[in-house]
């Protein structure tokens, strides 16, 4: 299998591919990938839309029997255990061996309507582990969101009004803490024209911190990690927005952005930087925003069981950046895919990460495939092994 070579601020990393599959045909944008007993995978994503003029495809579950070296449709294994239920996206384990996460990603409400001192409708799903949450045994409890200032945002249909985005793991900082990045548009953000014949004012997002005392009930702000009015971004990018975190322990956290990203028709229109922020405090305060990498959508951050930590990103293609140090410095990329092209003709940008086993990393991931008059976007799982 192809190998290759990272180089990192003190090392070099070697890549080896341990071996591809194909996870869904006429797949893409995976948003889980989760690992269960016995070498189950079950992963979700969209179906790809043939006529992207077309609504959103339906949503697809997959599954793999040995880590991620073939996969088929997802059936009930023999313990009659759901375990989609488990593979839900923005689920994550507590350090007491719980879980949690969010029912979704916008207000429950559909639509915001930006009425000052107003919170937001949502719902946290919790459960004792994972085991109980597959065999149905989780809660959903109503949540409210308070964040100042906060005001609608135009969706990509140019008429739904949400926010704020509640986006990648939820963090348990430890004593009851429990902290989440989300991204909104506040009121003294800015809406600049990031294309040629826009049809509705487009906001730059910023990136927040929200932090919850009691189980994931009531959510406050706790700070901005990074906004274009503190850290301006080039005119055509989107703002600081599909935020990771990362926490390491104590009160030292790592999130990683998006700032842009969306080629169309012409590529490379809104790719701006992929950026890094610190917090040494648990979220109170962030180090200015770093450019890790030229573009990125959807940064996946996880650290291995060595230590190193892995961001995936994309679109262009698909690669990996990899740090040694808690995410202060990063490595050059390494190629997943290099698909480029127009949106719905190239790799999304949106896949995910896992630790299939200690050492062995597992990419899902979508490419444009063409033969003839055959053309469709097709979701694939990598295993990598990792040597320092």
């Amino acid at each position: 299998m192809d190998t290759d070579v990272v180089l990192m601020r003190e090392e070099k990393l070697e890549i080896k591919l341990l071996g591809e599959s194909i996870v869904k045909n006429e797949g893409w944008y995976t948003d889980v990938v989760r690992h269960f007993d016995c070498d189950l995978l079950v992963a979700h994503g969209a179906s790809w839309r043939k006529n992207l003029n077309d609504p959103d495809g339906g949503p697809w579950w997959q599954m793999s029997r040995n880590a991620g070296v073939t996969w088929e449709p997802y059936a009930r294994p023999d313990n009659d255990h759901d375990h989609r239920y488990g593979a839900m996206p923005f689920m994550s384990e507590r350090g007491d061996g719980s879980v949690i996460g969010w029912a979704g990603a916008w207000n429950a409400e559909q639509e915001y309507k930006g009425r000052p001192g107003q919170p937001i409708a949502q719902s946290v799903i919790r459960a004792p582990s994972w085991n109980a949450l597959v065999e149905g045994q989780g809660e959903r409890v109503p949540a409210t969101i308070w964040i100042p200032y906060m005001v609608p945002l135009v969706g990509d249909d140019f008429k739904t009004l949400y926010t704020p985005a509640i986006w990648g793991k939820m963090v348990d900082a430890g004593e009851g803490h429990l902290v989440q990045a989300v991204y909104p548009v506040l009121l003294h953000d800015q809406a600049p024209r990031l294309w040629t014949e826009q049809k509705a004012p487009a906001p730059k997002y910023r990136t927040c911190v929200i932090y919850s005392r009691d189980d994931g009930v009531t959510w406050h702000f706790l700070a901005t990690v990074a906004s274009a009015l503190q850290h301006p971004l080039p005119a055509q990018a989107e703002g600081y927005c599909e935020p990771d975190l990362l926490h390491f322990g104590g009160a030292n956290l790592l999130c990683v952005m998006r700032s842009g990203g969306s080629p169309t028709g012409t590529l490379m229109e809104r790719c701006t930087p992929l950026v890094a922020s610190m917090s040494k405090d648990g979220g109170l305060t962030w180090t200015p925003p770093s450019a890790i990498a030229a573009y990125g959508v959807k940064p996946v951050l996880l650290q291995m069981s060595n230590g190193l930590v892995a961001c995936l990103s994309g679109r262009p293609g698909f690669f990996l950046l990899f740090s040694a140090d808690g995410g202060y410095t990063w490595s050059t990329p390494h190629w997943v895919s290099e698909s480029h092209g127009p949106w719905g003709r190239s790799a999304s940008g949106y896949g995910e990460l896992i630790e299939v086993e200690p050492g062995v990393l597992g990419v899902a991931y979508d490419e444009y495939v063409s033969s003839g008059n055959e053309s469709k976007m097709v979701t694939k799982f990598r295993r990598y092994r990792m040597f320092r």
